[in-house]
């Protein structure tokens, strides 16, 4: 008698080696420079099954954010100077990988593109800090918070401001970083 498996036997460790050689790949190489193929070849996969899993490039990257270890790690350690903490990840890579940022922003004018942003955001930005600010008004902080932080993103990633891209990093951790701190302890 022959065993017959279901499918999501095989798929979810299909799925996981291409987010993972997505990640790997927008990391080295930004959004724009890498393809559907070039993540296919990276997981020794077919094309098509990169589109199967996840319909386009700009999901693909969405699900990506969505594991961020990195900003995780931050979100859910010290509040304190939690601020320049999390500027001091996103602004080094503010030439590469913000490019990533922006092509999903171009993007959102699709309606599930910016669903699945959203959800992003408030799953690795808002809701782990709801809870952790110590304020009546804390759910409006982390909404802030996200706001003020994709604000800066923005600058970077969209508005390609050259100033910002080429001021001393010191700098903007310390002034932004302040300026979100502000906004999670009040000081």
């Amino acid at each position: 008698m022959a065993v017959v498996r279901a499918k999501h036997d095989r798929s979810e460790p299909v799925r996981e080696a291409i987010r993972l050689s997505a990640t790997k790949l927008f990391e080295e190489n930004g959004f724009e420079a890498t393809g559907i193929r070039d993540i296919a070849r990276e997981a020794a996969v077919n094309p098509a099954i990169v589109l199967r899993h996840f319909g386009s490039k700009e999901n693909l990257f969405l699900e990506t954010m969505d594991s961020s270890s990195a900003m995780r790690s931050i979100i859910e350690g010290p509040l304190e100077g939690l601020g320049a903490r999390v500027v001091g990840l996103i602004v080094p890579g503010r030439q590469k990988g913000l490019e990533i940022l922006g092509a999903t922003v171009r993007a959102s004018s699709k309606p599930d593109i910016r669903r699945r942003l959203h959800e992003s955001i408030a799953a690795s930005l808002i809701e782990p800090l709801i809870d952790r600010i110590d304020a009546p008004d804390g759910e409006l902080r982390a909404h802030l918070f996200a706001a003020q932080l994709l604000g800066l993103m923005t600058a970077f990633a969209v508005y390609d401001d050259e100033y910002l891209l080429e001021a001393p990093l010191d700098g903007i951790i310390a002034l932004y970083g302040d300026s979100l701190q502000a906004l999670v302890t009040g000081n």
